[in-house]
């Protein structure tokens, strides 16, 4: 058993097929078959049920599968320390960070990776639209949510999720809404800045429900969103770093709780994986590990 094995067996659970695992892997159908199988009798264990339609795997494989991906990440994670180390990092990066998630959560990691790397000059562009990184001339950038099919490279981070949320001297005076349906009589604080647009969509027993709501403010920023929020002047969806402590100090009230709102995966994007500069190596590994 080795990495080999471990990311045969990664490709064919994520596949569901030997074929497509093998597509993806570079490699014969016939070859991926027989590592799975290899792996299995070096176990003692079968790790997936085969079908003619697809392969599935067990319940001691799923946890096999997770197990795997953990060691491959800290096996890349060992891999990019080192190369930071035998790197000199230093120079010039420049940045293009979105504002709200850059003030609620980088700023201070950003800081604590300029104390530890003194050699390293960072120019960072705060803003929301999504710049052409080499056209403009950017390192990288971070992202929230959907990745365009843009032929930059992505390394994730950690994820955000959404909540709709209230003041609580606005329930007071108009109630809190029981479904999207009643977001019709409700204030609703747009986002200018979502893909949907005017509509929030959620998730309720398993099934997409969409809404287009209305309401007097709207705005490109979700900062201001949530002081409008607090101050009583409507509803809005807000992503858990800028909730941040809202519940629990009962500046917010969370209200739709029975909705799944969206999560978006939060990514530092770059434009080159080879050749990549000490310092953008060493910023991506730091913020891993942050």
């Amino acid at each position: 058993m080795d990495i080999i094995h471990m990311k045969t067996l990664i490709a064919v659970v994520e596949e569901s097929s030997f074929t497509a695992a093998a597509a993806r892997l570079g490699i014969a159908k016939s070859v991926c078959s027989r590592r799975i199988t290899d792996l299995e009798t070096d176990l003692g264990a079968q790790l997936v049920n085969r079908s003619t339609r697809s392969v599935v795997p067990t319940d001691l494989g799923q946890d096999y599968y997770h197990s795997c991906l953990d060691i491959l990440a800290r096996i890349d994670a060992a891999n990019e320390a080192a190369k930071c180390s035998s790197a000199t990092v230093g120079g010039r990066l420049r940045l293009s960070l979105p504002i709200a998630y850059t003030e609620a959560v980088l700023a201070p990691k950003l800081e604590e990776f300029a104390s530890r790397y003194k050699d390293v000059e960072l120019v960072i562009q705060l803003s929301d639209k999504r710049v052409d990184l080499i056209s403009d001339g950017f390192d990288a950038a971070i992202r929230i949510g959907h990745l365009d099919d843009s032929g930059l490279y992505a390394t994730k981070l950690g994820v955000t999720r959404l909540q709709c949320c209230a003041a609580p001297s606005y329930i007071e005076r108009f109630g809190a809404p029981r479904s999207f349906d009643e977001l019709s009589a409700h204030e609703c604080l747009r986002y200018n800045n979502l893909t949907s647009g005017s509509e929030w969509v959620a998730r309720k027993d398993g099934q997409e429900v969409r809404k287009r709501i209305t309401g007097r403010f709207s705005s490109n920023s979700g900062a201001y969103n949530r002081r409008l929020t607090v101050a009583g002047f409507g509803l809005s969806v807000l992503p858990d770093f800028l909730i941040g402590d809202g519940f629990e100090t009962g500046e917010l009230v969370a209200v739709l709780t029975a909705y799944d709102f969206p999560q978006g995966d939060v990514n530092v994007v770059y434009p080159q994986k080879r050749n990549m500069p000490a310092s953008l190596r060493a910023l991506i590994t730091f913020l891993k590990e942050k």
